[in-house]
């Protein structure tokens, strides 16, 4: 089953410099720690491996008897149960690890056996996916965070970087890069930490961004919430589109993950993935309590704030969807509160709910900026108009030009340059243009 959404208009059309940053160390890392690897070579011969598995084949299965009961099946099932089969069921396991040096104890090696298993170890102690993955029974800080840069093979790691694409880029462009950088990584610590609860004896490692990826997912659905998208789903030969609240496809997404982590046999981790959707769920509804970035902060200390809220008839439209009518209301009370900071920005909202968030825009640029005294209110709606999916090169040249001279009087002078230079390729001229850059 396949459900991810088509695509947001309304988003910002800025760079998202972090996916693509997060893309590129995922495929350096996988590249790097391959190459290195395959450097290593095999750490027994054919002959030293059968001999091995010889020694330890049916301590493994008895341990695996004790353990996973379809796991167990399918390894009884194998008709050779040589080399092959101790990798795939355990000598990658670390907890298996184990169990053979307790099996020691009671009954000493031979110097052979002894000497085989220390090769074999030291080899696999040096794999990339045994020495930076995830490791439920051996768990640390720091494979907390570099698991999920490792992948297993390419097809792992381009499935991965395919979703991060689809969530990533919309919830880097909705929420800023300096909140979605740690919200990416708290998903992968919290995806990583159910996987641990889920089977805190287990020694086999994860590795993957599947689990920050999914968090995304959970991200992406708390963030948007009631609000319709369009989705493409994908079911067997089935396929097709749909539009649905973002929110009503969390416990989709959820319970598929359980439903697979119950009676699938293989070694996705579900599990993982699932911390992962809650993990960015929660996000979803603790990260607009983190505040607004510096420079809103800062125009907070204006004398002339006004904080007038907003009316319940407004907010009553707004959940029943009719945004148009929610947003003229609104305008009727900014008639006599026009220095309302909680109004202003539920103007905005509106007007991205209707796919007219520049047309919002412009009409609190026409009405603030005739006033120096709303500059800090106009710095404000500025910043959420940027946060909400808006980019300033989307409206009309004028209104540009009164957004670089807010951005003068508040000394960013280095985005004053920026808009500037823009309006002089598009070859727009005007007196005050020309005054601007002559100042900077």
């Amino acid at each position: 089953m396949l459900i991810v959404p088509v695509g947001d208009k309304e988003a910002r059309r800025t760079t998202p410099w972090i996916c693509i940053l997060l893309i590129l160390v995922n495929i350096i890392v996988y590249a790097w720690t391959t190459h290195r690897d395959l450097q290593r070579g095999d750490p027994l011969t054919p002959e030293q491996a059968d001999l091995l598995a010889g020694y330890e084949a049916d301590i493994l299965l008895q341990w695996l008897s004790h353990q996973d009961s379809r796991t167990y099946s399918d390894a009884v099932a194998m008709n050779d149960q040589g080399a092959n089969f101790m990798m795939a069921y355990g000598w990658y396991d670390q907890a298996f690890t184990q169990h053979v040096h307790q099996h020691w104890q009671q009954h000493p090696p031979s110097n052979q056996w002894r000497q085989l298993r220390n090769e074999l170890e030291t080899w696999l102690n040096q794999q990339s996916t045994i020495r930076w993955g995830l490791i439920p029974n051996d768990p640390g800080l720091t494979t907390l965070l570099t698991s999920q840069f490792m992948h297993g093979d390419w097809f792992h790691l381009l499935g991965n970087m395919l979703f991060l694409i689809m969530f990533g880029i919309a919830m880097e462009r909705h929420w800023g890069a300096r909140r979605f950088l740690p919200a990416y990584l708290l998903c992968g610590i919290g995806a990583g930490l159910l996987f641990i609860a889920s089977d805190p004896d287990s020694g086999i490692p994860l590795v993957g961004a599947s689990g920050a990826i999914s968090g995304l997912m959970g991200l992406f659905a708390g963030t948007f919430r009631l609000r319709k998208l369009e989705f493409f789903y994908s079911l067997g030969f089935l396929f097709g589109s749909f539009r649905a609240p973002a929110l009503v496809l969390f416990p989709v997404w959820l319970g598929w993950e359980l439903i697979q982590a119950a009676t699938m046999d293989s070694n996705v981790a579900y599990m993982a993935h699932a911390g992962g959707l809650i993990t960015g769920l929660a996000l979803a509804f603790l990260l607009p309590l983190t505040g607004q970035p510096s420079q809103q902060k800062d125009t907070s200390q204006d004398t002339n704030r006004d904080d007038t809220q907003v009316p319940a008839i407004c907010q009553q439209l707004a959940e029943q969807l009719r945004f148009n009518d929610a947003q003229s209301r609104c305008r009727q009370w900014l008639n006599n509160h026009p220095g309302s900071r909680p109004l202003w920005l539920f103007f905005l909202l509106m007007g991205q709910r209707q796919k007219q968030l520049d047309a919002a825009m412009k009409e609190a640029v026409k009405t603030l900026s005739a006033h120096q005294s709303n500059d800090a209110l106009l710095g404000l709606l500025w910043q959420e108009y940027e946060f909400l999916g808006g980019d300033i090169r989307a409206l009309p040249p004028a209104y540009q030009l009164l957004l670089a001279e807010l951005a003068w009087r508040q000394k960013r002078s280095k985005l004053v340059r920026e808009i500037v230079q823009d309006l002089e390729k598009k070859q727009w001229q005007h007196p005050r243009l020309e005054r601007l850059s002559q100042r900077l």
